[in-house]
């Protein structure tokens, strides 16, 4: 029988193949072999050659394909590796060729039939030496199947789902028995559809099951709730609005620099700088929540880019990238604040921003619209009351069932509301709450309050820390009686800061022992 063998490198071990001569001598005959004759037809002579009892056409070089020679009296090309250079059916061999060219050529293999390829997926077989063992396929329960898939991507070629075996994969096999769906495809269970992919049966399609925020649906639409055709509340992605790679959403961890998001449509990345993998792309001009994606609101943020001309108490610079004029100014991209232009931008909603409903909140992992428990409701998550430092924000915040109807623990802000009256540390989201003076926080605990720019204040005779703050210096206290810190050091007067002699946050440690302080305007 033609015999191959793999080597340790995958290739053909040379002391161990042998010669298609020695095969074809075993195998074939030459015109003087006769055919098979029926009924009373006389025996004739075969013209060609005789395989296995049958009479076959005599290979010829000149009716191959350029490059190819009879090997096993079928056209084979010239080969190295066993099965990848050859189709199915054939194996690669060592020479000689028919015609004694020495070299390796693709041959039928020992379970084929006459040019038929068989050892392939359903060909009934009683053991594996009837099956295409080479390229994974063996005998079981009496069919030949594809072995060893992990995935059902492994059996796309023989169009049939991965079966797998928990403990050895070896064991896993190809079966075109078990029906698999792709994305969007019908389904009656979610079995049916291709768990590779996490999908599941939604509404009688396979859907992508299991996301968390509306960015793991980009390619679909939006996470929305829904129901299983077994009746199990998932998250799903639904059919909705798709924005290019670029837009919203889009990673950027490269920053601005590195020019990931979409600029000739209005997109730009939103982040720390190189290397943060939070950062995202978003539309740079908004009027409303509406011209942003669903989970995004339109917040007004402060930028330093300057007017061209003077504008909004400021000297105009004509430098590249300058403001014009007519883009300044109510219902237009950017607007005065009290320390230089204002511009809004697409932001995903984060605790604290408003909301309706859960949709609404779906930006960001983890995230659900929960009432405050005085009237407001706000993009929240839940939280183990017992537990230190449960709740974003950090001391500003805390943990307990405010939403009655929800009935689980959720965050809610300490002040009760997540937006003030622009009184130095009320709570805020953007600018646009702290009309006389900026919505500033922590680093700390990314706790945003507000920075009233009217209120004076004066360290003269107060000990300051690193010649950049004093505690009082005639600040009012914080909603939650804490001292706040004055901007009135010898550091900030040098950098000519606009928040020299301003209240700022105070310390939430106040009062308390600690190494270190912590700014915020709730105590600990």
């Amino acid at each position: 029988m033609i015999g191959s063998t793999l080597g340790g490198n995958g290739g053909l071990r040379r002391g161990a193949k042998r010669t298609l001569g020695a095969v074809l001598g075993v195998l074939a005959l030459t015109a003087v072999g006769l055919t098979a004759c029926s009924g009373d037809e006389e025996a004739k002579p075969c013209e060609g050659v005789v395989i296995e009892g049958v009479c076959e056409k005599k290979c010829v070089d000149a009716e191959c394909t350029a490059g190819m020679k009879c090997a096993g009296n079928s056209c084979g090309q010239p080969c190295a590796h066993p099965t990848n250079d050859c189709p199915a059916g054939k194996y690669c061999y060592g020479g000689p060729a028919d015609d004694g060219t020495p070299g390796q050529f693709c041959a039928w293999a020992p379970f084929t039939k006459h040019g038929k390829v068989t050892g392939q997926y359903d060909t009934e077989c009683a053991a594996d030496d009837q099956c295409d063992a080479m390229r994974g396929f063996k005998c079981l329960a009496g069919t030949c199947k594809l072995t060893g898939c992990k995935t059902n991507a492994d059996c796309a070629s023989v169009e049939a789902a991965c079966v797998a075996d928990p403990v050895d994969v070896a064991k896993s096999y190809c079966d075109k028995n078990v029906k698999v769906v792709g994305l969007g495809g019908a389904c009656q269970k979610s079995t049916e559809c291709d768990a590779d992919q996490n999908l599941g049966c939604v509404s009688g399609a396979c859907a992508y099951v299991g996301c968390k925020t509306n960015g793991d649906c980009s390619t679909v639409g939006e996470c929305k709730p829904a129901k299983t055709a077994e009746g199990k509340d998932v998250l799903a992605c639904a059919k909705g609005t798709v924005y290019p790679k670029g837009q919203f959403g889009t990673a950027c961890p490269g920053g601005a620099a590195a020019k990931e998001c979409d600029e000739a449509a209005g997109f730009a990345c939103v982040g720390v700088g190189p290397g943060d993998y939070d950062a995202y792309c978003t539309k740079t001009t908004c009027l409303a929540d509406s011209d942003c994606a669903a989970g995004y609101e339109c917040q007004t943020l402060r930028t330093s880019k300057k007017p061209c001309t003077d504008a909004c108490g400021l000297t105009g610079s004509n430098i590249t990238g300058c403001i014009a004029a007519g883009e300044i100014g109510a219902g237009k991209a950017y607007s005065c604040g009290p320390l230089g232009l204002l511009r809004n931008m697409c932001i995903k909603r984060e605790f604290c921003s408003e909301c309706k409903t859960d949709d609404d909140c779906r930006a960001k992992p983890n995230q659900l619209c929960a009432s405050d428990g005085k009237g407001h409701k706000y993009c929240t998550v839940l939280c183990e009351p017992n537990q230190s430092n449960a709740c974003v924000w950090g001391s500003a915040a805390e943990c307990a069932v405010h939403d009655t109807a929800l009935g689980k623990p959720t965050c809610a802000h300490r002040f009760g509301a997540c937006k003030g009256t622009s009184k130095s540390c009320e709570p805020c989201v953007d600018d646009a709450d702290c009309p006389t003076g900026l919505c500033g926080g922590s680093d700390y605990s990314g706790e945003r309050y507000c920075i009233d720019l009217g209120p004076s204040c004066d360290c003269t005779g107060l000990p300051t820390t690193q010649d950049t703050y004093c505690v009082g210096g005639g600040c009012p206290k914080s909603p939650s009686g804490i001292a706040l810190n004055c901007y009135g050091g010898a550091k900030v007067l040098a950098a000519k800061s606009p928040l020299y002699q301003k209240c700022v946050g105070g310390d939430s440690f106040e009062g308390k022992k600690a190494p270190y302080t912590k700014p915020g305007c709730w105590p600990e």
